[in-house]
């Protein structure tokens, strides 16, 4: 359980994040009027806590899209940003959003809550899976996962797959009780893990290289990426805990969205990485490299995260 004093520093900084988050959302010009309900204009939405950066990455993929479905009747494009699931998921009840592009642990969070239908797997980096890295120092005489009762985890935001859901749910796997911390000067019960956010790979990286947290979760790409872990840093670190892997990232659309255009917009994001004019949209749309049909181990993995996320949901609002 989370004390009274750190939940009142838990509401304040949650206000101040949510005031932030507003204003970065009322920058960004489409959200406000799209409708999926106009049947020529398809929108492409996400889940996000980088509203201006997404914007532009889901822009310049509709762009490359639209003119490509004119036979299916749609002749414009918008994009619809959330800031959380259930946000979406209502978007995509109420046929606001037609299209959503999301990590995996997302992807089945959506799925479950609007029955939001997986119908691409997008290959990112060249490489269609991961999966989460628990490390400590090597020096901080942590060695198994159930070493960090007692003990801070620096995680990356609540949208994150490999930062957040896949390490959390590993611990709960391992009968860990959670405890969400405000800040690095706050510390768990002996018998709880507490884990905070700490926005970025590279932050996770050094808020445990600097003794701010006693453990991080980064993915196994992220751990091979001098520019969110430094080498310096990782010399100093090791591995404790692995996830199970997950794809890289899941397209999925509305259950209700008419067969004939999600079978057109199929056909055109699974060509699209041939098609030479599409290529800096299709790096810009999160570095992918291409998009693969949705195989069977695809599914079982989606299914094996929604079958996790309610026992850490239970944990979570515990």
């Amino acid at each position: 359980m989370i004390s009274i004093g750190k939940r009142r520093g838990m509401r304040a900084r949650l206000g101040s994040c949510i005031a932030l988050s507003l204003a970065l959302f009322a920058l960004v010009p489409a959200p406000a009027h799209a409708d999926a309900q106009k049947p020529n204009r398809l929108v492409l939405g996400r889940i996000t806590d980088n509203p201006r950066s997404d914007y532009v990455r889901l822009k310049s993929m509709l762009d490359v899209v639209v003119p490509r479905l004119a036979a299916a009747g749609i002749s414009e494009g918008a994009v619809l940003l959330a800031r959380d699931p259930q946000q979406m998921a209502g978007y995509l009840r109420r046929g606001r959003v037609d299209w959503v592009t999301e990590t995996p642990a997302m992807a089945a969070e959506l799925q479950g809550r609007s029955g939001a239908v997986p119908f691409l797997r997008s290959v990112r980096e060249d490489r269609n899976v991961y999966r989460s890295l628990i490390f400590v120092r090597r020096d901080s005489g942590i060695g198994r996962i159930d070493d960090l009762r007692g003990k801070r985890v620096a995680l990356q935001t609540r949208s994150s797959t490999s930062a957040f859901y896949l390490p959390l749910m590993t611990m709960v796997g391992a009968g860990l009780p959670l405890a969400e911390l405000a800040a690095p000067d706050d510390h768990p019960r002996g018998d709880e893990v507490g884990f905070l956010l700490a926005r970025s790979e590279l932050n996770i990286a050094a808020w445990v290289h600097k003794g701010l947290a006693d453990a991080g979760a980064v993915s196994n790409l992220d751990w091979d990426n001098p520019a969110r872990m430094p080498p310096q840093f990782r010399a100093d670190f090791r591995v404790i805990a692995e996830s199970d892997s997950v794809p890289r990232a899941i397209e999925l659309v509305r259950a209700d969205l008419p067969p004939a255009l999600a079978d057109a917009l199929r056909v055109v994001l699974v060509g699209i990485d041939r098609d030479p004019a599409a290529g800096d949209a299709l790096r810009g749309y999160f570095a992918t490299a291409r998009f693969e049909p949705v195989d069977l181990a695809t599914r079982q993995s989606l299914d094996a995260l929604n079958q996790r996320l309610l026992p850490l949901r239970r944990e979570l609002e515990r």
